[in-house]
């Protein structure tokens, strides 16, 4: 299993020119994780790996910008505009005014005063009719200035798009061999191409219309730098040869002994991907639920990444072959007969593996086997088949066959669907007989659209649900109230607004007598949270936390039959730390009107009264294990039962890899997962040939780049649109411990 996931690891951290999520995890030890989306369903496979940049790097995190953000943004800038204009417009027409009224003004103060006033001419001014025409086409050549070139050695000449500028200290002919030679930094321009190549020296021969170029050569294009030994061009054929080129891309450098450049595409030979940098790649399968763990404190001794002692990667991979082909929406890149090698050691195998991608590199897919378990599906395991689809720009395809166990062995398929904006999965296994569907769509920062069918759907603080079918659109956001009562007291506001269709349960995993039924209805619901910390004191380097607060919750329905439910809880909560154990306790007071018409559903089920409790230890290293539980202490829950929630989980191995096993006694389901950390630094992929299609669409998406505008009225030039740069703090998507994920 280590073996396979290492593969993984070190194929992810190449396959792009670098791959982000919204939330960073400093070691997978990380008790938060451990706990945040718990116990529920497994996803399906490996999701996007955190990638924690280390200071000093540049990288930022990207994301896809949802449909109805990127509307609401042309719109309001189509608006913006539309109002600038017409303020130019106003201020224009002041101008022509104000200069209409000074003109009056003046000529009525003439006129008063009988005076005329030519402006004086001199001797040297007057100058022939023919000599102003002249004067005039020299000064029109001389004002193009598009065509004209300024580089470092002082050349400055008029050029078409078709010429080439050459730039050196010293240029010779040869009338022996018709060869231009070029030293003293010389530089070579190709405007059209927008292509810049430096060398310390440069040989052109007008018979075969070949370029070599000798030294430090270096080729520079669209900002993108390429160093070598030697480099020839054939400006015939329109290909290039270069020798023990390398080049770097944000997180990898790229080195080879030699490449060349056909038609459409890059060849390099017997070279090596490697990350010089550092950045710590996590691989992780989330948990989902709705328990909240603040994360547990830890020393930085404890926190590890796969790394040896110097603090270089010794895990890498040699392959025979590395195509990447660069589509018009996708990036594919494939291994073709791959070995994973840990040190001097051979660790595993492959004949080949692909990998998917959108141009910015928001999301990934690839050909692996995959497992996991679902709710109603069961355990499941299969191979893994991915095709690009046009749904969505750059959005891809996973098919599954499987072999699924729920009560007995069945067969099935499973299907991923993945964009920069929408997660959907969609199944079917024989042997529970049963289909599941899970996707969430997002449409703008704090809108979405989740839907699913026999599967657990986030209901936020009341804990994920199980409905037969649903539709729901959610709106989601969330404040501080900077604290009235004292330094770090802030109080935090939560709410959610929800509308959609949704279809009774008709599976009751709780125990319940209740009447079943099929209803299927609307509901309209809002929901907040508001929680206030009242005493809060961390101390990292005793490993100590103490934080108290008062958390106050509502919610109010209504459904389309008429019915309606209202929850109103109250009560205080506690964290603590000391050294590796860690705990959440918290107690509810709650009043409720519950009359929801699909009881399996989304009745309330904790009672006038109940307590929750979260335990976690970190037994050592190696070692963890958590519990999580809510009691009802009224005895009124539905089932009469007083655990409504009753899970536990156990992390095993080293921190830079864990393998989670856990089991629901309220639901009866087994869960795993695992995460794996990986710091990339000295990481490599070594090969005998790689193959890049299409170089110049390589991780460059066609989407138009859509930005909030900001017009400077009062700094306008030639009442022309100044779009200030706007400053704003960016609100990076951090992961809510409630939100489930798939």
């Amino acid at each position: 299993m280590k073996k396979y996931l290492l593969t993984t690891a070190l194929i992810l951290s190449m396959s792009a020119s670098g791959v982000f999520a919204a939330d960073t995890i400093t070691s997978p030890a990380d008790l938060e994780k451990l706990f945040n989306e718990n116990f529920y369903e497994s996803p399906m496979g490996i999701t996007m790996p955190n990638v924690e940049v280390v200071e000093g790097s540049n990288i930022k995190p990207v994301r896809g910008m949802p449909l109805f953000k990127k509307t609401r943004i042309k719109v309001t800038n189509y608006l913006r505009e539309k109002d600038y204009k017409k303020t130019l417009e106003l201020i224009e027409k002041e101008k022509q005014e104000q200069a209409r009224l000074e003109a009056e003004e003046n000529a009525k103060l003439n006129n008063e005063l009988n005076i005329n006033y030519v402006e004086p001419v001199n001797d040297n001014e007057k100058v022939s009719k023919k000599d102003r025409k002249g004067k005039k086409d020299k000064e029109e050549v001389t004002s193009n200035s598009d065509t004209t070139l300024e580089l470092e050695g002082g050349v400055k000449q008029q050029v078409t798009s078709n010429d080439v500028v050459l730039d050196a200290d010293n240029v010779d002919y040869d009338d022996k061999t018709m060869d231009i030679i070029a030293t003293g930094s010389p530089v070579l321009v190709f405007p059209p191409q927008n292509v810049t190549i430096k060398a310390d020296k440069m040989v052109y021969n007008k018979v075969s219309n070949t370029l070599k170029a000798y030294g430090k050569v270096e080729v520079i294009r669209d900002g993108n730098h390429v160093f070598g030994d030697f480099l020839q061009i054939n400006m015939n054929e329109e290909n290039a040869f270069m020798d023990n080129l390398h080049t770097k891309a944000s997180m990898m450098t790229v080195k080879a002994r030699s490449g060349e450049m056909q038609d459409d595409k890059i060849i390099l030979y017997n070279g090596k991907l490697s990350s010089e940098d550092h950045y710590i790649l996590n691989l992780e399968t989330r948990m989902i639920g709705g328990n909240h763990f603040n994360r547990m404190m830890l020393d930085d001794e404890e926190k590890s990444s796969i790394t040896d002692a110097t603090g270089d990667t010794t895990i890498n991979i040699k392959t025979k072959d590395i195509f990447v082909n660069a589509k018009k929406d996708h990036d594919v890149i494939t291994l073709k007969k791959a070995k994973i090698r840990y040190g001097d050691v051979n660790l595993f195998t492959f004949p080949s593996i692909s990998v998917h991608t959108n141009k910015k590199h928001e999301f990934f897919d690839a050909n692996y086997p995959e497992f996991g378990s679902r709710g109603r599906l069961g355990m499941f395991a299969g191979p893994g088949f991915v095709v690009d689809t046009p749904l969505q720009n750059g959005s891809t395809l996973k098919l599954m066959p499987i072999l699924n166990n729920k009560s007995g062995i069945g067969f099935g398929g499973l299907a991923k669907y993945r964009s920069a904006t929408n997660y959907t999965d969609f199944g079917y296994g024989s042997s529970a007989d049963v289909f599941i569907l899970k996707g969430r769509q997002y449409l703008d920062d704090k809108l979405y659209l989740q839907y699913g069918a026999n599967s657990f759907m986030d209901e936020w603080f009341f804990g994920p649900r199980m409905p037969k079918y649903t539709a729901e659109l959610i709106y989601r956001d969330s404040g501080v109230i900077p604290s009235t009562i004292g330094k770090g007291l802030d109080l935090n506001f939560q709410h959610r607004f929800g509308f959609g269709y949704m279809q009774n349960n008709d599976y009751n995993r709780y125990g319940e007598s209740i009447a079943r039924n099929d209803i299927g209805t609307t509901r309209t619901r809002y929901m907040a949270n508001i929680d206030q910390t009242l005493f809060n004191y961390t101390n990292p380097e005793k490993l100590m936390a103490l934080n108290v607060g008062l958390v106050l919750q509502g919610s109010a329905a209504l459904y389309g039959t008429g019915d309606t439910q209202f929850v109103g809880r109250i009560g205080p909560r506690v964290h603590t730390q000391y050294k590796h154990w860690m705990q959440d306790v918290g107690f509810f007071a709650s009043a409720y009107q519950d009359g929801t018409p699909m009881q399996m559903y989304d009745m309330y089920r904790y009672g006038h009264a109940n307590v929750y409790i979260r335990e976690a230890l970190r037994i050592n290293k190696y070692l963890t294990v958590a519990w999580s539980g809510t009691l009802t202490m009224t005895g009124d829950s539905p089932n009469g039962e007083m655990f409504q929630e009753n899970s536990f989980i156990v992390a095993l191995g080293p921190d830079d890899f864990k393998l989670n096993i856990g089991y629901d006694w309220v639901r009866q389901q087994t869960y795993f997962a695992f995460i794996l950390a990986m710091d990339t630094k000295g990481s490599g992929v070594e090969f005998e040939k790689m193959e890049i299609k299409h170089p110049d669409r390589l991780a460059k998406s066609n989407d138009e780049k859509v930005e909030l505008k900001v017009f400077d009225t009062e700094n306008s030039v030639d009442n022309k649109p100044v779009a200030k740069k706007m400053m704003y703090a960016e609100v990076i998507d951090i992961e809510d411990p409630d939100r489930e994920q798939l």
